[in-house]
């Protein structure tokens, strides 16, 4: 435990840089989450099942979920208050999640090289999320998946499906727009938070695959392919997949400031705003019963930094994933926020900070709270915080993300 300001930091790896937060986010212990929803391994299970047991908490392959929740026996009236108090956050758990490819090598358990689709540098793992391309230096917002059909012409023809029950909020259907190619984004309102999931190079669009249209998992969105402002070879046609939020709903406001001399083709769902998690983590996490869902996934995730930003504005962003914030703050005078940072950049908690707690500092200020220095260690692209000789600073890309969230100029 270390203390600052004569205040306790419980943040165990963080270091204080020079305030901190007055707040610690509550997490399920791991007997409550085991006690709520317990995987059972199974080759699959039937609709019946899943209505007798409440629901399914799990990843599937194509209908095939992995684990149930269990019924809850011979608790007592505090325990059940409890675990009932909670179990909103558990059934909105990603229960009909599939995998967005026929390929079955995930869900048999099979290595990444079963799957997952490489640049032309022939190594694995730069198909992964993360600092994976260019020996580390260049970051991959998502994960690469290659077909298991082919057509007579030797192109790939998977259909890919939406991984969960959503609405279709974007479909860009001209390859040359962007480097994603064709794609499709569908946002999951029934989780929570309503995290979307992006799936490009598609080789094109199913008929009934417009903005407005409802989605169930295992809906076919289109067609894998090569699609995208470069020359993706036949031999390397994947699916792009990603799982994140995006940043703002102003992003047009933004993007107009920006010396980019071309116009923005995608509206909101523009890549530049947008920010993800590791997807196959995400289902790893999910298959081995570690999280229910996106919401738990974010909250387990470690903090790479905390940034204090100076503000009364509530950006967009809280405003669509309400479930992001740690305290309530409706009806109250915001003057700033706390917001915690994911390793590379997705702002995963916000914490609102009120004027008679008497922060110093004025509007538009922004500052760094805290850091974790063993994730900087390791961090060689994207990274949320950089180091000017021993001195910590908030990068560049942070301050860009920031800007986007608050409309600062």
């Amino acid at each position: 435990m270390r203390r600052v300001g004569g205040r306790s930091f419980l943040k165990q790896g963080f270091v204080a840089f020079p305030l901190i937060l007055d707040h610690e986010l509550v997490e399920w212990s791991d007997a409550l989450k085991s006690a709520v929803c317990r995987f059972r391994r199974t080759g699959s299970t039937s609709a019946r099942k899943r209505a007798r047991h409440g629901g399914t908490c799990g990843v599937s392959a194509c209908g095939r979920p992995v684990g149930t929740i269990s019924p809850i026996r011979r608790l007592s009236k505090r325990s059940l208050a409890t675990i009932l108090s909670l179990l909103a956050t558990c059934l909105p758990a990603s229960a009909d999640l599939i995998w967005p490819t026929p390929n079955p090598a995930f869900q048999n358990g099979e290595s990444i090289e079963a799957y997952v689709q490489p640049t032309a540098s022939g190594r694995v793992e730069s198909g992964l999320f993360g600092c994976t391309r260019n020996g580390g230096s260049r970051f991959h917002e998502g994960l690469d998946l290659f077909p298991i059909k082919r057509d007579r012409r030797r192109e790939a023809a998977d259909p890919i499906y939406s991984v969960l029950p959503g609405r279709v909020v974007y479909v860009s259907e001209v390859a040359g727009h962007s480097s994603y190619g064709r794609y499709v984004v569908v946002e999951h309102d029934g989780e929570v938070p309503a995290y979307h999931t992006l799936y490009a190079h598609l080789a094109s669009v199913a008929g009934g695959i417009t903005p407005g249209a409802r989605v169930d998992a295992g809906t076919v969105l289109g067609i894998m392919g090569r699609s995208a402002t470069y020359a993706i070879p036949k031999s390397r046609a994947h699916l792009h997949f990603e799982i994140g939020l995006r940043l703002t709903d102003d992003f047009q406001a933004w993007f107009d400031r920006q010396p980019f001399g071309s116009p923005n083709h995608h509206g909101k769902w523009n890549g530049m705003n947008l920010v993800s998690v590791d997807p196959l983590d995400f289902y790893q996490s999910v298959r081995a019963g570690r999280v229910a869902n996106l919401l738990d996934y974010l909250q387990q995730l470690p903090a790479a930094a905390r940034v204090r930003v100076h503000s009364r504005a509530v950006p967009s962003f809280v405003r669509n994933f309400p479930a992001l914030v740690t305290r309530p703050y409706e009806g109250r005078t915001v003057v700033a926020w706390d917001i915690a940072f994911t390793q590379y950049g997705l702002p995963k908690a916000w914490t609102p900070r009120f004027a008679e707690e008497r922060l110093p500092g004025q509007p538009g200020n922004v500052r760094l709270i805290a850091y974790n220095p063993t994730l900087l260690e390791t961090q060689t692209c994207r990274e949320v915080v950089t180091m000017a000789g021993t001195t910590p600073t908030i990068s560049p890309g942070t301050i860009g993300t920031i800007r986007k969230l608050f409309g600062f100029r």
